[in-house]
């Protein structure tokens, strides 16, 4: 069951934490792997399994309106401007869907279909996805240690190749001096900074990984690498 919290209280002044009012439960989804408002700040959008959900925020209690994918998603991303939002699968497609315009949904028998659009060029699951600020560019990434950057108005794509290790998850930074910074999680626990401008790996942030070894002798001990 999803519940999420559409109000707060104010601050509690002894413990400085914001505590939610009002806790509704929407509907049942599998294990959810994106949640997200949507740009509109009308409906609340999760991914789950197979489905796409998309609920009302007004109305909550009317529960999910629910769109089947071919594949599992694995990850959600939200347009910073327009209704519409894009995912990620199993099979390493990013697929930008157009299920919050009413006007764009259909009913067939008894499920709902919208119009969607495919972005493909991933082998293997696409672990995360992220739009630029501006909304103009969607930036992808996975197994393959690629990060892919769609021009979503042209269908072009640039790649930032080799980036280390396989990506686990993609922000956008903020610009700063007219540029933006990609930020990659890789699953080998660093940190990676791309440059809009040049495309290029800026700076890496190596994080201390600590690891369990086991020795001949029955006490265990910690090793850093």
């Amino acid at each position: 069951m999803l519940r999420v919290s559409l109000k707060s209280h104010a601050f509690d002044s002894a413990t400085k934490i914001q505590k939610p009012s009002q806790v509704l439960p929407i509907g049942k989804t599998n294990r959810t792997t994106g949640l997200a408002i949507s740009a509109s700040g009308e409906r609340l959008i999760a991914v789950a399994g197979y489905k796409a959900y998309v609920a009302q925020i007004a109305d909550p209690k009317s529960g999910f309106m629910k769109f089947v994918s071919p594949e599992v998603l694995t990850c959600l991303a939200i347009h910073p401007s327009e209704d519409y939002f894009a995912t990620g699968d199993v099979k390493g497609v990013v697929r930008l869907w157009y299920c919050l315009d009413p006007n764009l949904v259909k009913v067939v028998g008894v499920e709902k279909k919208s119009q969607t659009s495919a972005l493909h060029w991933h082998a293997h699951a696409v672990s995360s996805v992220a739009f630029t600020t501006n909304g103009a560019y969607l930036l992808s990434g996975g197994e393959e240690a690629v990060l892919v950057i769609w021009q979503l108005h042209t269908g072009n794509r640039e790649f930032v190749p080799r980036v280390g290790s396989p990506i686990k998850t993609i922000a956008v930074s903020p610009p700063r001096a007219s540029e933006e910074e990609y930020l990659l999680g890789l699953t080998d626990a660093t940190h990676a900074f791309v440059s809009s401008t040049t495309l290029k790996l800026s700076r890496v942030f190596a994080q201390i990984r600590i690891g369990i070894s086991i020795s001949r002798s029955p006490c265990p001990y910690l090793t850093l690498s």
